[in-house]
């Protein structure tokens, strides 16, 4: 268990942001030098704050996420936040060879008056037909229009064409919508979080609830928002707990919980939870994700998130411009950022086919000892998988993607007997491409190896196998940080600069991000030297490093090494520059056996390395196991 931080509380006003929407803008350099000299996270050396113009300042910032807004930019930026505002007749739609699949349509909206629903597919518009228009985006594009102007759309609802004119209006699409689905899912979809995102999940919530025995949070795409309308929304979720905490300039700690009104409060929803997430769910919508994560109340599909950890602050002008700076840095409950990192979901699944995992996932508990119905443990809760959808031609690729993301030891069960996800597909004739290894199996390590390649952790080599006796290579060692951590995401900041790496070498592109993290470094002479082996002492060096830039707790802990810690036989035997790491690795339980048992200076094995990588992303929660203890 992390030991508690010491933290004041933080403020939840409307101008602290936690988004990825960069935009261009004017500023006078003076104004703009002085607010980030009295703002910016970082201290600013001067040579940038001296270049003479606000573009070439940010530039050399290197923060996508610091910049100024004109009036009417600062207007379109909090209006983005709040809603979509568009002039049409106000349906979302899906583009597909067949037409236009209408997903939803917007409160008030021309298309929901005139009657309009979703799953409705639009064939044609004003009688120009999909064959006409050339494609489906030609056609969308003859929806829009002028405010007062009308429009017939003609759609094909149960086999039938029916046609609905309407005069096009603004409209707002609402950045949280819900329903029920499947006569018992309540499904809210958040697009961002804005001034009143809480209370749209209040309301929706409590309107669904009767209905409802499972729920699903589709944060799919969702590039974040204002942190108020996060910290609201997860409080509406699980009751008035720790959200988040911020860390400024200055070190100082601060928390982020929900409003008074919601103290004492535990939540108001108590059914199994999903939340869905891809690589473009970024920033608030990451904390949302974490603090479920977290809290053990959710369980996590989809892919790796995108992996904003910083917050801005909107300083606003008299003018109504207004100047984003990156002021803070964010951490999730358990102290872990997701800067660069991301959030790993539970379940590793293409995003694209999420929705259908979860819906799968959410199946009702009937007949379960028929052999129709599958059972799993996951995240704390019970899930029920019945075989007729799982089998269909609809669900049939989503059900291959959940076998493939099964973790070791998950407990599953069909018809009352403990199964493997290769006995489901056998059983129940669904294909699915294992991503276990196929030469882990006598590791003492192998659960632990099947669990990180069912995440997508690690990789093997062209014939599937991992090695797992093998001596880890220095240039195996960044692929296997860099794949795990998620920093692949990223653009490197520039080469490293090691004479002996080459542009081509596989491993060139992990050791450049690596390096400029500030996770390695080269010897003597300048060179990385990618073929030698890995000693025990490098890498617990190496892992408590990457540790210490993920997880806060792990950051005080190294500070918090005493000689005491440093003087033990053990940890003597590591040479200087290794112990405090060393230290920190054993007493957060990152080893795989005692440090007595590990010779400082002999390789680390593939096996060794993977296992204790498991650790130490359990200990920071960047894993969190899908197995009960």
């Amino acid at each position: 268990m992390k030991t508690k931080l010491p933290v004041r509380a933080a403020a939840l006003g409307l101008t602290l942001t936690l988004v990825l929407s960069p935009m261009a803008g004017a500023i006078t350099v003076e104004e703009a030098r002085d607010l980030l000299r009295g703002n910016y996270i970082d201290e600013i050396p001067e040579e940038i704050l001296s270049l003479p113009t606000i573009e070439e300042i940010t530039t050399a910032l290197g923060d996508p996420y610091t910049y100024y807004m004109t009036a009417e930019e600062y207007t379109a930026f909090q209006n983005s936040l709040e809603g979509t505002n568009v002039v049409g007749i106000g349906v979302s739609v899906q583009t597909r060879e067949d037409g236009l699949l209408v997903t939803g349509t917007a409160p008030d909206s021309p298309s929901q008056k005139a009657g309009i629903l979703p799953g409705d597919r639009i064939v044609a518009v004003d009688g120009t037909t999909l064959q006409a228009a050339g494609s489906p985006e030609a056609l969308t594009a003859l929806v829009t229009g002028e405010a007062g102007t009308e429009v017939t759309v003609t759609v094909v609802r149960d086999g039938q064409e029916l046609t609905f004119t309407m005069a096009r209006a603004a409209v707002v699409f609402p950045n949280v919508t819900g329903e029920v689905v499947d006569d018992h899912i309540g499904w809210l979809t958040c697009s961002s979080f804005g001034s009143t995102t809480g209370e749209h999940f209040q309301s929706y919530i409590l309107e669904e609830d009767e209905e409802a025995d499972r729920w699903v949070v589709d944060l799919r795409g969702n590039p974040g928002g204002a942190v108020n309308g996060v910290v609201q929304a997860v409080g509406y979720v699980l009751g008035s707990r720790e959200v988040g905490y911020a860390l400024d300039r200055r070190g100082n700690l601060s928390v982020w919980r929900p409003n008074a009104l919601l103290a004492g409060e535990s939540g108001l929803i108590q059914e199994p939870l999903v939340v869905l997430v891809d690589a473009n769910s970024a920033s608030a919508a990451e904390l949302f994700t974490a603090a479920m994560r977290d809290y053990g109340y959710g369980l996590i599909i989809g892919t790796r998130t995108f992996g904003k950890g910083v917050a801005q602050n909107v300083f606003e002008q008299a003018d109504g411009s207004a100047f984003k700076i990156t002021t803070e840095r964010y951490y999730s409950p358990n102290y872990v950022t997701p800067d660069r990192s991301g959030v790993l979901p539970h379940l590793v699944v293409d995003a694209n086919l999420a929705d259908e995992v979860a819906r799968l996932l959410c199946g009702t508990a009937e007949e379960q000892a028929s052999g129709d119905v599958l059972v799993l443990q996951l995240a704390g809760q019970t899930w029920y998988i019945h075989r007729e959808e799982a089998v269909s031609e609809d669900y049939a690729p989503a059900f291959a993607e959940l076998l493939a993301a099964i973790a070791p030891n998950t407990p599953m069960t069909l018809d009352g007997k403990a199964v493997t996800p290769a006995e489901v597909s056998e059983a129940w004739g669904v294909d699915y491409v294992s991503r276990w290894f196929g030469d882990v199996a006598d590791s003492p390590y192998g659960d632990e190896i099947n669990t990180l390649a069912s995440l997508g952790v690690l990789l093997g080599n062209e014939n599937g196998d991992f090695g797992p006796q093998a001596p880890l290579t220095r240039g195996e060692l960044v692929s296997m940080m860099v794949q795990a951590m998620g920093y692949w995401c990223w653009q490197s900041q520039g080469s490293a600069p090691f004479t002996d790496v080459d542009r081509e070498d596989w491993y060139a592109t992990s050791v450049d991000i690596a390096y400029n993290l500030g996770l390695i470094q080269g010897d003597e002479n300048g060179e990385f030297r990618a073929d030698d082996p890995v000693d025990h002492q490098q890498f617990l060096t190496i892992l408590a490093r990457m540790g210490e830039r993920a997880d806060l707790s792990v950051e005080r802990r190294l500070e918090q090494v005493t000689g005491e810690d440093l003087a033990t036989e053990a940890v003597q035997a590591y040479d200087a520059w290794a112990r405090p790491y060393v230290v920190t690795a054993e007493d957060l339980g990152f080893l795989a056996v005692p440090l007595e048992k590990l010779d400082p200076t002999v390789p680390t094995t593939r096996e060794e390395a993977a296992a204790m990588l498991y650790r130490m992303l359990e200990y920071i929660g960047i894993l969190t196991p899908v197995t009960e203890e």
